[in-house]
């Protein structure tokens, strides 16, 4: 009878262990979880409107554990903000993330569906509604990829083309363009040999003068017509 009463007490103390650790550990992890569940997410920007847009891809990382959860899921989410360059996610502890970041520099204006976007340096096209126009962007008409109107530019800073005096580029079906400068000055450019054209049209140009309203016409290869209005 007396070994049966000890056994009893054996099996108490055992449950009695279990019971108090479990609890104690499930304690330590809501204390844990608790302690280090991300509060804050500060977002460092002067815009309302992105600050809303990155709030609303990661709303659902707040309260998360800061330990367990790693900055690519913050990356994966930003990623899709097509006008976001430079992202760093850092961790501040115990609860506060901090993301920093810039904004692609826009470039130019175009219509698609009758839809304004801005096209970024970054070769996205940019809800126009995101961000306001702080100067003068040129207009892009036509059907083009960003590639080929960025490589345009590349080719026009060689040649130490003044961008800024360009009011609006027409992209042509056959993927040509035609250039309109401030003063009504129109530039055509050929389909192909663009680098050829151009260094000829900067020769020309620094022996002749070029009037308003006139145009240079480079379409045919070896050849400049001009003709003035």
């Amino acid at each position: 009878m007396h070994q049966l009463i000890n056994k009893k007490k054996i099996y108490f103390y055992i449950f009695s262990f279990f019971f108090l650790t479990t609890i104690l550990n499930n304690n330590f992890i809501t204390n844990f979880n608790d302690s280090f569940s991300i509060n804050e997410i500060k977002i460092i920007s002067n815009s309302e409107s992105i600050n809303k847009k990155i709030s609303l891809e990661i709303k659902h990382l707040k309260n998360k554990n800061i330990f367990f959860l790693k900055e690519d899921v913050f990356y994966s989410k930003l990623k899709k903000l097509n006008y976001l360059e430079n992202i760093k996610v850092k961790k501040k502890y115990p609860s506060t993330i901090i993301i920093d970041f810039s904004n692609t520099n826009l470039v130019a204006v175009t219509f698609i569906n009758q839809k304004k976007y801005f096209v970024g340096e970054n070769g996205k096209f940019i809800n126009a509604n995101l961000f306001k126009e702080k100067e003068k962007l040129p207009i892009i008409f036509g059907n083009f990829e960003i590639k080929e109107y960025l490589s345009l530019k590349s080719k026009l800073l060689k040649y130490g083309i003044d961008q800024k005096k360009i009011k609006k580029y027409y992209f042509h079906k056959n993927k040509r363009w035609d250039l309109y400068f401030n003063n009504n000055f129109i530039l055509k450019l050929p389909q192909k040999n663009i680098n050829y054209a151009l260094k000829i049209y900067k020769e020309f140009k620094n022996l002749n003068e070029l009037r308003a309203n006139s145009i240079v016409d480079l379409r045919i290869p070896n050849r400049i017509i001009l003709n003035n209005e």
